[in-house]
C-alpha cells in the first residue's frame, strides 16, 4: 500500500502514536477515504443554521496521497480542537467562528448567533436567491506536529469530520472506550519523488 514511501508514511504514524492524547491511529484505504467523502456529502446536505456546509479541511485530507485517521482525546492533544469555521458568501467572510485568540475578519457589525460565532449582517446577501451561495466552511488546517519531520512530506493538512465520519472512524479505529473529549481527525500528505 505505502510502496517505496512506506519509510515516510511510518515515521509520519510514528510521530502521530507518541503525540499527547492519541488513542489509535491508521492509514486509511481508497475505499475508507471514499466512504468518508461520502459520509460527509451526507453531512453537507443537511443545513446548519439556515445554510449548507463544507468542510474543507476532512476533504483536503482525503485528497492527499496519504491520509491517516486517528482517535485522541482534544484535552491533552496537541492540536487545538478548535475548527477554524466561516461563514462564506461567494468566498466572502460573512461570519465566522471567533476563539479567544482569533480576531474578526470584519470592522462593521457584527451578531453573536451562540457562543464565540458571530455573523456580519451587512454582508449577507438580501437576495434570497442567493442564499444558496452561503455556506458554512470547516477550514482546513496544517498538522504542526509533522512539519520537518522529512523533507519529502509536503502539503500536509489536518480536518475533523463530521459526527458520522467520526463514529466511521471509531469504528475502522477499533475504539470502543470514549471519553467526554473523544475527538477524531485525518492527517493527509503527500510525499515528493526525488
Amino acid at each position: 500500500m505505502y510502496g517505496e514511501h512506506f519509510q515516510v508514511v511510518s515515521k509520519v504514524l510514528n510521530e502521530i502514536r507518541r503525540l499527547n492524547g492519541v488513542l489509535a491511529s491508521e492509514v486509511l484505504t481508497q475505499a475508507d477515504k471514499e466512504k468518508l467523502i461520502a459520509l460527509e456529502s451526507e453531512e453537507e446536505n443537511v443545513e446548519s443554521l439556515g445554510f449548507k456546509r463544507y468542510n474543507e479541511g476532512l476533504r483536503e485530507a482525503l485528497n492527499r496521497t496519504f491520509s491517516i485517521a486517528l482517535a485522541f482525546r482534544s484535552s491533552v492533544f496537541p492540536m487545538p480542537h478548535k475548527p477554524p469555521v466561516k461563514l462564506l458568501y461567494r468566498n466572502v467572510v460573512v461570519g465566522e467562528m471567533l476563539y479567544e485568540d482569533t480576531q474578526p475578519s470584519y470592522r462593521g457589525r457584527a451578531v453573536e448567533v451562540f457562543k464565540g460565532f458571530v455573523i456580519y449582517p451587512e454582508l449577507l446577501p438580501r437576495e434570497r436567491s442567493e442564499r444558496n451561495h452561503v455556506k458554512l466552511v470547516y477550514l482546513k488546517r496544517v498538522p504542526s506536529f509533522i512539519i520537518g519531520l522529512d523533507e519529502s512530506i509536503e502539503d500536509p493538512v489536518y480536518g475533523e469530520p463530521s459526527p458520522k465520519g467520526h463514529t466511521f472512524i471509531l469504528n475502522k479505529l477499533k475504539v470502543y472506550t470514549v471519553f467526554n473529549d473523544t475527538a477524531t481527525g485525518i492527517v493527509g500528505f503527500n510525499v515528493k519523488n526525488f
